[in-house]
């Protein structure tokens, strides 16, 4: 004898959510076919007999993701668990930004990389994909030379081997002593041909650095000393991405050391495709917020408390 339709809803509806039985199993055991079973299990979600409710408790950064999308006109965010730690927010990010890619990512692309500790933690929690290969992966700047999560050398082959693919370079530090020495590198064929790659990247990954002497990886590398941050946050810089900085209505600063800066040009940045970002802690908000601002990312990973800051100082600001 057939059941009522309501009862046969009922009945799918708890065996396929409840008991995590399969909708062709589910067809089976009541002699109908997969499309009739699938289109009563619709049905039960619309007259009710199946709600669905979200009781996980980081369920509100999905409002927290759309926010940010709709108050800076991003293409996506991620919004991960803030934690007491720097390092642990660090790490979180990293864990956001390896599933957004693990999400995005096809066969054959092209990743543009950067450095720092957030895409040190990507590359470590990032895992394969089916099916997806050929992957070349190639550097947005030069190189640093303080430790092994700062250079994109390490990163990118780490990614690259995931993927069974490529890692191409920069052969040159990330900033240099003078403009002539620039131009030297510059003149390099190979780094020539590197940059129009990096160019052409459908996906990029990269950190934004904070202005402060407390914080700047370039006083750790080497590259300037506290008097030039100085300077530079003197001028209203907040941030830098790929060694340019920027204030916080992400105008580029006009400082002689872009002229050593070897790096894709902010400009050139922001004609490229799905630019992730990846940064996050209270002492990078306003550094967030300029490159928000001069629409030098696409794509915003970042942290709970870092998030809520920015709409908020954007919001006071407006």
């Amino acid at each position: 004898m057939s059941l009522p339709e309501e009862d046969l809803m009922v009945r799918i509806a708890w065996l396929h959510y409840q008991e995590g039985i399969t909708l062709s199993e589910i067809a089976d055991r009541f002699g109908l076919s997969r499309p009739k079973t699938t289109r009563l299990l619709d049905k039960a979600r619309r007259n009710g007999i199946v709600r669905f409710y979200i009781q996980a408790p980081n369920a509100h950064l999905l409002s927290l993701e759309k926010e940010l999308k709709d108050t800076f006109h991003l293409t996506d965010a991620v919004v991960v668990p803030s934690s007491p730690s720097l390092d642990m927010v660090y790490e979180n990010i990293g864990k956001g930004g390896a599933i957004l890619l693990h999400r995005m990512i096809q066969r054959g692309d092209l990743v543009g990389i950067s450095w720092g500790r957030t895409l040190r933690y990507l590359a470590d929690n990032l895992f394969p994909k089916d099916g997806v290969e050929d992957v070349k992966f190639v550097s947005l700047a030069g190189g640093l030379t303080v430790g092994s999560f700062m250079n994109p050398y390490n990163i990118g082959e780490k990614l690259a081997s995931m993927y069974r693919g490529e890692c191409y370079y920069i052969h040159a530090p990330e900033v240099v002593e003078s403009p002539d020495l620039k131009d030297f590198y510059m003149s390099e064929r190979v780094n020539q041909k590197t940059f129009e790659m990096a160019k052409r990247a459908r996906l990029s990954l990269l950190g934004i650095g904070v202005a402060s002497q407390q914080h700047s990886t370039y006083i750790r590398a080497g590259f300037i000393d506290w008097q030039d941050m100085e300077i530079i946050r003197q001028m209203g810089g907040v941030g830098d991405i790929l060694g340019q900085f920027f204030n916080i209505r992400g105008e580029v600063l006009d400082l002689e050391l872009h002229n050593r800066t070897i790096a894709v040009p902010l400009e050139e940045l922001r004609k490229m495709p799905n630019v992730i970002g990846l940064a996050g802690g209270e002492h990078k908000v306003e550094a967030i917020l300029g490159a928000l601002r001069g629409r030098f990312i696409k794509i915003l990973v970042t942290d709970e408390h870092t998030a809520q800051k920015l709409l908020w100082k954007h919001t006071q600001e407006a």
